[in-house]
């Protein structure tokens, strides 16, 4: 009997940094996607179209600017939320976007 109740609950707590990561992950690309669209076509003059560009060079750009080697008042700040996985997500993302 314990192991009934056991069992179930060890498995879903091995699975909650999966579950906090996938959580955090969804909000830093809602992050980006209200300022440069759902698909990377920004609403807004003033921001580029990310959509459709090569991974590669947004993973670039994503880490000149957390490095600081290219400056901008938001995307500095929001490069230094980023972890080498996160940007690589973001990249893929608007990338594979094309196909959405």
């Amino acid at each position: 009997m314990w192991l009934r109740v056991i069992y179930p609950a060890s498995v879903l707590i091995l699975m909650l940094p999966a579950v906090v990561n996938a959580d955090e992950a969804n909000k830093l690309l809602n992050m980006c996607k209200a300022c440069h669209g759902e698909s990377g076509v920004s609403r807004f003059e003033h921001i580029p179209n990310i959509g459709w560009q090569n991974s590669d060079y947004l993973l670039k750009q994503l880490r000149a600017f957390k490095t600081g080697n290219r400056q901008d008042p938001t995307m500095t700040k929001v490069a230094q939320l980023l972890s080498e996985a996160d940007m690589q997500q973001m990249a893929d993302y608007f990338y594979l976007g094309k196909d959405k």
